[in-house]
């Protein structure tokens, strides 16, 4: 459920003004993210987005859902996964007298890339092949 005081809807408001200012159209959809229901904005570039949520996927169908989900379900926890990462490279910087700690982290980082790049190159053949 969103925050309603006055000071979150006040942030809200303010997001929506400035997708609004950025030539983003407000939906006549709204967000399906439970308790939510805001309404959701195409932004120049054809993403859907929700002022609080962020990119929202619209699906058409059961089997699209399915396939959405697996997609950007991994994608989002590699991206997740990649910013702690980085942020405890970041803190570890200076402080640590052994480089193979960090030489361990860095590896982590490049196989998350490994990863989002395989599941890129897949997505894209996929698409391919259904046109």
């Amino acid at each position: 459920m969103i925050d309603t005081s006055r000071p979150n809807r006040d942030r809200i408001v303010k997001k929506m003004a400035e997708l609004m200012k950025a030539g983003a159209v407000m939906l006549p959809e709204t967000c399906p993210v439970k308790g939510c229901n805001l309404p959701l904005f195409r932004l120049k570039s054809g993403e859907i987005v929700c002022p609080v949520h962020g990119k929202i996927v619209v699906v058409s169908s059961e089997e699209e859902a399915a396939e959405v989900t697996k997609k950007y379900g991994l994608a989002g926890v590699l991206d997740k996964l990649e910013d702690y990462v980085i942020r405890t490279i970041d803190s570890m910087i200076g402080e640590v007298s052994d480089p193979s700690i960090l030489i361990e982290w860095l590896e982590v980082v490049e196989r998350i890339e490994r990863i989002k790049k395989i599941i890129k190159e897949k997505t894209r053949g996929q698409r391919q092949g259904s046109q």
